[in-house]
């Protein structure tokens, strides 16, 4: 079996819920293989996905700045970037609670917007930021407006282009 194989073997599992064998079997492939990165890189994507972000952070950084640069090397360092930044706020479930009752908070929008790209819910995240930018375009100096662009950068083609469209419409009002 090739170190292609093990990475769709260990995906298929993780995505069943066995995630002890997807590492398992991404072992296995860095053992046959030790200079495959994207088995590294998708080892280091589980890692995040069940919250061993220390574990995360250790691997990722050893790797070689071209693994870092690929596609999913850039998607991996911007969720832990968020990470990071989310670490600073006052947490997902506070600042739901200041939203909730106080809708115009825009501090606690972004900060949660940011907590939420951290868990991988982008769609959330994002109609944060749009209520800020249809409200408050002038926050922080755009901050919304330059974190939507900057997700878009790092996000799928097909959904980019849906939140560019919707971006466009309300600079355009």
């Amino acid at each position: 079996m090739n170190s292609n194989d093990f990475r769709q073997q260990a995906r298929d599992k993780h995505l069943a819920g066995d995630t002890q064998a997807a590492v398992i079997l991404l072992a296995q492939a860095i053992s046959e293989n030790p200079k495959d990165v994207l088995v590294a890189l998708d080892m280091v994507q589980i890692f995040l996905n069940i919250g061993e972000i220390e574990q995360a952070q250790n691997l990722f950084n050893k790797l070689p700045e071209s693994a870092q640069k690929l596609d999913i090397g850039v998607s991996i360092s911007s969720q832990l970037n968020f990470i990071n930044l989310a670490k600073n706020t006052a947490g997902k479930a506070i600042l739901q609670e200041k939203v909730l009752k106080s809708p115009d908070d825009y501090q606690a929008r972004f900060d949660l917007a940011v907590c939420l790209f951290a868990q991988h819910e982008i769609e959330q995240a994002m109609a944060m930021l749009f209520y800020i930018q249809e409200n408050a375009a002038d926050f922080k100096e755009g901050a919304a407006r330059e974190m939507i662009c900057n997700m878009l950068e790092s996000t799928n083609s097909e959904e980019a282009s849906k939140y560019r469209q919707k971006l466009a419409n309300l600079i355009n009002k």
